[in-house]
Protein backbone atom coordinates (compact mmCIF):
# COMPACT_ATOMS: atom_id res chain seq x y z
CA UNK A 1 0.00 0.00 0.00
CA UNK A 2 1.51 3.72 -1.20
CA UNK A 3 1.74 6.31 1.56
CA UNK A 4 -0.33 9.21 1.08
CA UNK A 5 1.20 12.09 -0.70
CA UNK A 6 2.38 14.75 1.50
CA UNK A 7 0.32 18.12 1.98
CA UNK A 8 2.16 19.82 -0.10
CA UNK A 9 1.59 17.75 -3.29
CA UNK A 10 -1.96 17.12 -3.06
CA UNK A 11 -4.11 19.35 -4.97
CA UNK A 12 -6.94 21.17 -2.59
CA UNK A 13 -10.30 22.15 -4.49
CA UNK A 14 -11.24 25.63 -3.86
CA UNK A 15 -14.49 26.54 -1.61
CA UNK A 16 -17.21 26.31 -2.87
CA UNK A 17 -19.81 29.35 -3.55
CA UNK A 18 -20.97 31.75 -2.18
CA UNK A 19 -17.41 33.77 -1.92
CA UNK A 20 -17.53 37.03 -0.15
CA UNK A 21 -14.37 39.45 -1.26
CA UNK A 22 -12.95 42.81 -0.66
CA UNK A 23 -11.90 44.85 -3.88
CA UNK A 24 -10.68 47.36 -5.66
CA UNK A 25 -11.24 47.78 -9.48
CA UNK A 26 -11.66 49.86 -12.33
CA UNK A 27 -14.85 49.60 -14.58
CA UNK A 28 -14.41 50.96 -18.46
CA UNK A 29 -18.26 50.79 -19.69
CA UNK A 30 -18.01 50.12 -23.80
CA UNK A 31 -19.52 48.91 -26.58
CA UNK A 32 -17.92 45.29 -27.14
CA UNK A 33 -18.30 43.25 -30.13
CA UNK A 34 -19.43 39.76 -29.07
CA UNK A 35 -20.11 38.82 -31.55
CA UNK A 36 -22.73 41.89 -32.13
CA UNK A 37 -22.54 45.17 -30.70
CA UNK A 38 -23.69 44.80 -27.14
CA UNK A 39 -23.45 47.35 -24.06
CA UNK A 40 -20.96 45.74 -21.64
CA UNK A 41 -17.66 46.74 -20.45
CA UNK A 42 -13.88 45.82 -19.07
CA UNK A 43 -12.69 45.50 -15.59
CA UNK A 44 -9.49 45.06 -13.53
CA UNK A 45 -9.59 44.08 -10.12
CA UNK A 46 -7.55 44.12 -7.25
CA UNK A 47 -8.69 41.63 -4.40
CA UNK A 48 -7.05 42.28 -1.07
CA UNK A 49 -9.37 39.27 1.20
CA UNK A 50 -10.95 36.34 -0.96
CA UNK A 51 -11.55 32.55 0.22
CA UNK A 52 -8.54 32.12 -1.90
CA UNK A 53 -6.63 34.45 -0.57
CA UNK A 54 -5.20 37.82 -2.84
CA UNK A 55 -5.40 38.13 -6.46
CA UNK A 56 -5.75 40.13 -9.18
CA UNK A 57 -8.10 39.39 -12.35
CA UNK A 58 -9.21 41.18 -15.80
CA UNK A 59 -12.13 40.36 -17.64
CA UNK A 60 -15.15 41.91 -20.07
CA UNK A 61 -18.53 41.16 -19.10
CA UNK A 62 -21.64 41.60 -21.53
CA UNK A 63 -24.98 43.15 -21.01
CA UNK A 64 -27.54 40.49 -21.35
CA UNK A 65 -30.84 42.46 -19.58
CA UNK A 66 -30.21 45.95 -17.50
CA UNK A 67 -29.85 43.61 -14.45
CA UNK A 68 -27.93 40.77 -15.77
CA UNK A 69 -24.76 39.67 -18.04
CA UNK A 70 -22.01 36.81 -18.74
CA UNK A 71 -18.36 36.82 -19.02
CA UNK A 72 -16.75 35.67 -22.18
CA UNK A 73 -13.90 36.45 -21.26
CA UNK A 74 -11.13 36.38 -17.73
CA UNK A 75 -8.18 35.99 -16.61
CA UNK A 76 -6.75 35.60 -13.27
CA UNK A 77 -3.26 35.53 -11.54
CA UNK A 78 -3.72 32.93 -9.24
CA UNK A 79 -4.26 29.51 -9.52
CA UNK A 80 -6.74 29.02 -6.84
CA UNK A 81 -8.86 31.80 -8.32
CA UNK A 82 -8.83 30.08 -11.85
CA UNK A 83 -9.76 26.72 -10.27
CA UNK A 84 -12.70 28.08 -7.93
CA UNK A 85 -14.26 30.41 -10.57
CA UNK A 86 -14.09 27.58 -13.19
CA UNK A 87 -15.93 24.94 -10.92
CA UNK A 88 -17.98 27.45 -8.95
CA UNK A 89 -19.21 29.43 -11.95
CA UNK A 90 -18.26 28.51 -15.14
CA UNK A 91 -16.32 31.43 -15.71
CA UNK A 92 -13.99 31.24 -18.58
CA UNK A 93 -10.67 31.87 -16.31
CA UNK A 94 -7.50 31.26 -17.70
CA UNK A 95 -3.97 32.63 -15.95
CA UNK A 96 -2.49 35.55 -17.01
CA UNK A 97 0.26 37.96 -15.01
CA UNK A 98 -1.56 41.10 -13.56
CA UNK A 99 0.26 43.86 -11.91
CA UNK A 100 -1.50 46.62 -10.74
CA UNK A 101 -0.68 50.00 -8.24
CA UNK A 102 -2.64 51.87 -6.07
CA UNK A 103 -2.66 55.52 -5.61
CA UNK A 104 -2.62 55.34 -2.19
CA UNK A 105 -3.07 59.35 -1.39
CA UNK A 106 -5.47 60.44 0.40
CA UNK A 107 -8.17 57.78 -0.25
CA UNK A 108 -6.35 54.31 -2.13
CA UNK A 109 -7.69 53.55 -5.42
CA UNK A 110 -6.73 51.54 -8.02
CA UNK A 111 -4.72 53.76 -10.66
CA UNK A 112 -2.49 51.39 -13.38
CA UNK A 113 -2.49 48.01 -14.18
CA UNK A 114 -0.70 46.05 -16.64
CA UNK A 115 -2.47 42.87 -18.36
CA UNK A 116 -0.61 39.83 -19.84
CA UNK A 117 -2.41 36.97 -21.78
CA UNK A 118 -2.51 34.87 -24.50
CA UNK A 119 -3.38 38.05 -27.41
CA UNK A 120 -3.29 40.80 -24.81
CA UNK A 121 -1.05 43.21 -23.94
CA UNK A 122 -2.61 46.02 -21.95
CA UNK A 123 -1.63 48.87 -20.16
CA UNK A 124 -4.02 50.22 -17.99
CA UNK A 125 -4.06 54.03 -16.25
CA UNK A 126 -6.84 55.94 -14.45
CA UNK A 127 -6.83 59.44 -13.18
CA UNK A 128 -9.21 58.68 -10.29
CA UNK A 129 -11.39 61.90 -8.70
CA UNK A 130 -10.09 63.12 -4.94
CA UNK A 131 -13.01 62.48 -2.41
CA UNK A 132 -13.94 59.43 -0.93
CA UNK A 133 -16.70 58.58 -3.55
CA UNK A 134 -20.50 57.94 -3.19
CA UNK A 135 -21.63 55.11 -1.58
CA UNK A 136 -23.22 52.56 -3.51
CA UNK A 137 -25.12 48.78 -3.70
CA UNK A 138 -24.91 47.11 -7.01
CA UNK A 139 -27.22 43.74 -7.90
CA UNK A 140 -27.00 41.91 -10.83
CA UNK A 141 -27.33 37.88 -12.03
CA UNK A 142 -24.11 36.19 -13.35
CA UNK A 143 -25.44 34.28 -16.56
CA UNK A 144 -22.99 31.64 -17.60
CA UNK A 145 -23.57 29.18 -20.25
CA UNK A 146 -24.61 25.96 -19.34
CA UNK A 147 -25.33 27.01 -15.74
CA UNK A 148 -28.19 28.42 -13.53
CA UNK A 149 -27.80 32.62 -12.41
CA UNK A 150 -26.18 33.64 -9.98
CA UNK A 151 -26.57 36.82 -7.77
CA UNK A 152 -24.02 39.18 -7.50
CA UNK A 153 -23.97 42.29 -4.66
CA UNK A 154 -21.45 45.15 -4.54
CA UNK A 155 -21.17 47.15 -1.65
CA UNK A 156 -19.01 50.46 -1.27
CA UNK A 157 -17.67 53.37 -2.82
CA UNK A 158 -17.68 54.67 -6.64
CA UNK A 159 -15.58 57.50 -7.72
CA UNK A 160 -15.21 59.01 -11.29
CA UNK A 161 -12.48 58.23 -13.11
CA UNK A 162 -10.78 58.98 -17.10
CA UNK A 163 -9.31 55.49 -18.42
CA UNK A 164 -6.64 55.52 -20.84
CA UNK A 165 -6.62 51.74 -22.42
CA UNK A 166 -2.89 51.28 -24.64
CA UNK A 167 -1.63 48.21 -26.06
CA UNK A 168 -3.23 44.98 -27.69
CA UNK A 169 -6.75 44.63 -25.70
CA UNK A 170 -8.99 41.34 -25.28
CA UNK A 171 -11.19 40.67 -27.98
CA UNK A 172 -14.23 43.33 -28.43
CA UNK A 173 -12.21 46.44 -26.35
CA UNK A 174 -11.09 49.17 -28.25
CA UNK A 175 -8.19 50.86 -26.95
CA UNK A 176 -8.45 54.87 -26.05
CA UNK A 177 -9.24 57.19 -23.30
CA UNK A 178 -12.93 57.00 -21.82
CA UNK A 179 -14.61 57.71 -18.57
CA UNK A 180 -14.91 55.18 -16.22
CA UNK A 181 -15.55 54.17 -11.98
CA UNK A 182 -13.09 53.23 -9.36
CA UNK A 183 -14.80 50.69 -7.00
CA UNK A 184 -13.76 50.10 -3.43
CA UNK A 185 -16.22 47.82 -1.29
CA UNK A 186 -16.89 44.07 -0.85
CA UNK A 187 -18.33 41.59 -3.56
CA UNK A 188 -20.30 38.63 -2.86
CA UNK A 189 -21.00 36.49 -5.44
CA UNK A 190 -23.56 33.51 -4.33
CA UNK A 191 -23.74 30.35 -5.89
CA UNK A 192 -25.38 29.01 -8.98
CA UNK A 193 -29.62 29.32 -9.27
CA UNK A 194 -29.30 31.98 -5.75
Amino acid sequence: MAAPAPAYCRSVSPPPPPWTCRLRALVVPSLLRSPALRVGGFVVVDYTDTPVGPYREAFTAVALSARSGWVPWMVVDSEASRAGGREGWGLPKELAVIDTELDTEPNPALSTARVLAEGVDLSVTARVAGGRGLPVRLSAQLRQPRRSAAQVRFTGRARPVVVVLDGTPPQGVRPGRRPGVALDGELRIGPPGS
